[in-house]
């Protein structure tokens, strides 16, 4: 079909006075197209006022160009199907984003008459705005379901290597758009991490089943963002080892709701996290939750064989101390005394050289939890002197502390009034249970309710006691207190 395309100083008249009149370039290419035939990659182009040489320089500078476009070659674009050659389609996005139009305003009739049926689905379906994104006879097919499928290329519709250099470029620039974006913001991180020290710190002095249900939801927050979105790796990172902390405190809450099956499952979340991350103190935190899971369910050696391995992970904070310390309490349970005051004693050790805690509060060992487990361990060795001193210290340093957790002043004072009832001072046991028995029901955690019903077991057991009207009543008060735990809280 014969084409007059009038003379270049007509078709710059045209274009120069429509932008005088703030004419776009669409239109302005479709007066080009009208008035003078040209075909509609030629008409976009001179709508610039822009030369093939230009045009060339322009794409090999945008992003696109890990193939080397020429003038020639766009004269060879704008010229098929009469001559030259097919522009594919990943030329024609590459031109379309160049001059600001869509792929499919850049062919005619004559050219999806001689273009591939592929190509025209393509362009003709509702949506050409990234054309970088469909899988074409020039680019990869990513399978509809299967993933692990590789991608496949069409090698046949392929003109020459140029054109696969574009379509590669192509893909690893949208490839490098993705992985670019995230689903994290600026703040994002920051909210995560300051959110779940929050939690952490509240539990120890909150009802328990409100702040699980807060760090549920926090948890639920963070799986949400990296389910469903993406981040960098630096992000991602560290969205893991927020989820793992958060599981770790879920497991240890659960565990202290009475729900040992739940608290195992999400410590072994938890422990997923560390290891992806590859964080030596959240295994350790979290080695510490499994150890306390363990201790609760009487799998004694389970529970040392925990603690010890933490140890060896804990390098900052005070998880070393921790660790030390329930190692001790599990040895204590099975009567291994020598062991038991070894791990006290790394425990002192370790408190030498304690830092600072990355979460704090529930995972965290400080003065005070420290002389719970070292109390409770003596006494159950048999040196209920010394336990009860380690009460005394306890207390005086709560005394000066509020933010020390109610459950573990429970937990020494019911050791402490065991150890009163083991030198015969009654007076002694009733003044260290008194505050223990008025915490209301939703404190009542299930670790107080299991130490407290043995005490009360050893008030029947003991004949002395059961003649005493006042530990009579301190029985029938354990006896309460074990009926309305914090796990009848729950929903």
């Amino acid at each position: 079909m014969a084409r007059t395309t009038g003379t270049k100083a007509q078709r710059d008249h045209v274009r120069q006075t429509l932008a005088g009149f703030g004419a776009t370039p669409a239109a302005i290419a479709g007066e080009l197209q009208r008035r003078f035939g040209l075909r509609p990659r030629d008409a976009f182009r001179q709508a610039h006022g822009w030369t093939q040489e230009a045009v060339a320089e322009r794409l090999n500078n945008s992003g696109n160009g890990s193939a080397s476009f020429t003038g020639a070659r766009i004269s060879d674009y704008e010229r098929w199907p009469f001559g030259g050659r097919r522009p594919t389609l990943a030329a024609l996005n590459a031109l379309a984003q160049l001059f600001g139009t869509e792929p499919n305003c850049l062919v005619d009739l004559d050219d999806l008459a001689a273009m591939p049926e592929s190509d025209r689905r393509i362009l003709g379906s509702a949506n050409t705005s990234s054309l970088s994104n469909r899988p074409t006879a020039a680019q990869p097919v990513p399978p509809s379901n299967n993933m692990t499928e590789p991608l496949r290329w069409d090698l046949g519709a392929l003109l020459d290597e140029t054109e696969l250099v574009i379509t590669v470029a192509e893909r690893t620039a949208s490839f490098g758009a993705w992985a670019q974006a995230s689903n994290v913001g600026p703040f994002t991180l920051d909210d995560i991490a300051a959110s779940t020290r929050r939690i952490a710190l509240d539990y120890l002095t909150e009802p328990p089943v409100v702040v699980y249900a807060r760090a549920g939801l926090l948890a639920d927050r963070v799986f949400q963002l990296l389910q469903t979105g993406r981040q960098n790796l630096d992000q991602a990172r560290e969205l893991y080892t927020w989820a793992g902390y958060l599981c770790a405190l879920l497991g240890w809450m659960a565990g202290d709701l009475g729900h040992p099956a739940a608290a195992e499952s999400q410590a072994r979340t938890a422990w997923m996290c560390a290891e992806m991350v590859r964080d030596n103190t959240l295994r350790a935190w979290v080695l510490s939750t499994i150890s306390k899971i363990h201790l609760w369910e009487r799998r004694f050696d389970e529970a040392a064989n925990a603690a010890a391995r933490g140890f060896s992970h804990a390098v900052e904070g005070t998880a070393a101390v921790m660790l030390a310390c329930q190692e001790a309490d599990a040895w204590a349970e099975i009567g291994a005394a020598e062991p038991a005051r070894q791990a006290l004693r790394r425990a002192e050790e370790a408190r030498q050289n304690a830092g600072n805690d990355s979460v704090g509060g529930l995972l965290a060992c400080g003065v005070v939890r420290q002389h719970n487990y070292a109390g409770a361990v003596l006494l159950r060795i048999g040196e209920a002197a010394s336990a009860i001193e380690h009460a005394d210290h306890a207390l005086a340093e709560a005394a000066a502390d509020p933010s020390v957790a109610y459950g573990t002043l429970a937990q020494i004072r019911i050791w402490a009034a065991s150890a009163h009832l083991n030198a015969n001072s009654l007076d002694g046991a009733i003044s260290m249970l008194s505050p223990v028995l008025t915490l209301p029901p939703e404190q009542r955690l299930d670790p107080l309710v299991h130490r407290l019903r043995d005490l009360g077991r050893t008030i029947a057991s003991t004949p002395s006691l059961r003649a005493s009207t006042e530990a009579r009543r301190i029985q029938a008060a354990i006896t309460d207190f074990c009926a309305t735990g914090a796990a009848r809280q729950l929903p």
